[in-house]
């Protein structure tokens, strides 16, 4: 007798005659899974926030004492004490006039002295020094303007071969003495910054939590460059462009092609969209992992603090929202009885919000400004419209490098 009774068919036949055992869980039994879970979740923010804070100030004791270490090294505090400057304020006494001591001059012809350059006090101090000077030494120059004729005095000459550092300052020049009143630190600066990430996912329907759907996180990046606005001096506006990519994979298996339906909801009730795939959840002959990729632009705008340091070391803390448009994507959908997945790139929103918070170690080597810290990103809107049930929320966890030039 022949048998025409095959692997498939009898594969088949499991599943058909198993479709209607399987055993649903009450709604006890769920309301008492969602809480477990949404206890586990809060206790995973948890440890993920500790951690964050707790690798931020580790890093900037780390470089702060290696900073110190340097300083109060007796070779470096020779060298720092030999390149001493004078202080502005401090003068040299000379025959007949008065100098500031470590003023290099710069001559130019009626120069005027704007009252905006400096503040009321320093502007004060500026006038009473040049009337002392115009008193001293008459025609050397007027009040607010410079005057390139300074004449050589035969009287000093002696004076200054005693004194060089004295004739280093001769003439007196008022734009040096306005240059030492601006303040050191810039209002506009760039930063280019990596940032590579391990993209997790967040899924709202308590169901699909619990129906045996494995995910597991990958690898992503982010990429990008931002500008910054000091308002204050240790407050600054940040904006700029950055590219994302956010990766997870799914576990499921090949198995013979199929049908899967999607349930979506909409102002007109319910509608379901038939289509086939070739894989499933449950039955199969090959595992296999499908991968979820999103690429995206986004636009970061926010602000950042410094909570404490100097122009050597400092840590802080930065927080933005960023306008999110996806340029491209690889997503699978699970179905409405959750056995299949399928490709409906025409379910997935477009625009997004998200959101980050870091903290952070700076660093500056001289012409390079280092910032590194750890970065969480968190997606606001669900990646699917909304007119289909299952909401999926992506979160990045990475660390952030950025790098900055001084002028």
């Amino acid at each position: 007798m022949e048998r025409n009774f095959t692997e498939e068919n009898m594969e088949e036949f499991l599943r058909r005659n198993a479709d209607g055992l399987y055993m649903r869980p009450s709604a006890k039994v769920w309301k008492g899974i969602s809480s477990r879970l949404q206890w586990r979740r809060r206790k995973i923010g948890l440890v993920l926030g500790t951690t964050l804070l707790l690798t931020t100030a580790l890093g900037y004791y780390l470089v702060n004492e290696s900073s110190n270490h340097y300083n109060n090294n007796p070779a470096t505090t020779a060298t720092k004490t030999e390149k001493k400057v004078t202080p502005v304020t401090s003068f040299v006494n000379r025959p007949g006039q008065q100098l500031i001591a470590g003023i290099a001059p710069v001559k130019r012809n009626n120069t005027s002295l704007q009252r905006d350059d400096v503040n009321t006090q320093d502007f004060t101090f500026i006038q009473h020094l040049l009337q002392q000077n115009q008193e001293s030494v008459p025609n050397a120059f007027t009040p607010g303007i410079i005057d390139d004729s300074y004449p050589m005095r035969q009287a000093n000459q002696q004076h200054d071969q005693v004194n060089p550092v004295a004739a280093l300052t001769d003439p007196l020049s008022i734009e040096s003495v306005v240059n030492s009143y601006k303040p050191s630190h810039k209002k506009l600066s760039w930063q280019t910054y990596f940032t590579p990430t391990v993209s997790y996912r967040t899924l709202s329907d308590v169901t699909i939590k619990n129906y045996g759907i494995t995910h597991k996180p990958a690898f992503g990046f982010q990429l990008g460059t931002t500008a910054k606005y000091a308002i204050t001096k240790n407050t600054k506006l940040r904006a700029g462009l950055q590219l994302n990519v956010n990766r997870y994979e799914i576990r499921t298996k090949d198995s013979y092609t199929q049908l899967a339906t999607i349930r979506l909801n909409d102002r007109n009730g319910v509608d379901y969209v038939r289509t086939t795939t070739n894989y499933n959840n449950f039955t199969g002959y090959k595992t296999n992992w499908l991968q979820n990729m999103y690429v995206q632009l986004s636009a970061p705008v926010g602000v950042e603090v410094k909570l404490s340091g100097n122009d050597k070391t400092q840590f802080g803390i930065a927080s933005t929202v960023q306008p999110t448009y996806l340029l491209g994507d690889k997503t699978y959908l699970i179905s409405d009885d959750y056995k299949n997945y399928v490709e409906m790139p025409g379910l997935v929103r477009r625009w997004n919000i998200n959101t980050s918070f870091e903290t952070y170690v700076g660093y500056s080597t001289g012409h390079i400004n280092w910032q590194v810290g750890p970065q969480l990103r968190y997606q606001m809107l669900s990646s699917y419209l909304k007119k289909y049930p299952v909401k999926e929320h992506l979160f990045d966890f990475g660390l952030r490098v950025g790098m900055s030039f001084n002028k």
